[in-house]
């Protein structure tokens, strides 16, 4: 089986000290996937670096083979994220709320 998601020597530091240090998994295609922890496990803080939400300080982050830093753009297609509180701008198309999440992740090149 092919590996979904690496993580490797991953690392986040806030002012009050790291919320990750050296986190390394793997998760194969196709596996269900679970990530539990109490409250400031860094939990939050591991879905943002792999969403590219942050930068991480230390490490990396490969979806399906792509590397996150090198290649964000092919790397982040093969990724879904669903919230548990809604992001969405109600006044917006769910174009156009596609549109300004990609364009903040530097996907959307503004074409259309």
């Amino acid at each position: 089986m092919s590996s979904a998601l690496t993580v490797t020597g991953l690392g986040y530091r806030y002012r009050s000290g790291f919320a990750l240090d050296g986190v390394d998994f793997t998760t194969e295609a196709g596996a269900f996937t679970v990530l539990l922890g109490p409250n400031g496990a860094g939990k939050s803080t591991l879905v943002n670096l792999v969403t590219r939400l942050y930068s991480p300080e230390t490490g990396g982050v490969f979806i399906g083979g792509h590397d996150l830093a090198a290649a964000p753009g092919k790397a982040l297609a093969r990724l879904g994220v669903v919230f548990q509180q809604s992001t969405l701008d109600l006044d917006l198309s769910v174009e156009r709320n596609l549109r300004y999440g990609a364009a903040l992740h530097g996907l959307w090149g503004g074409r259309g």
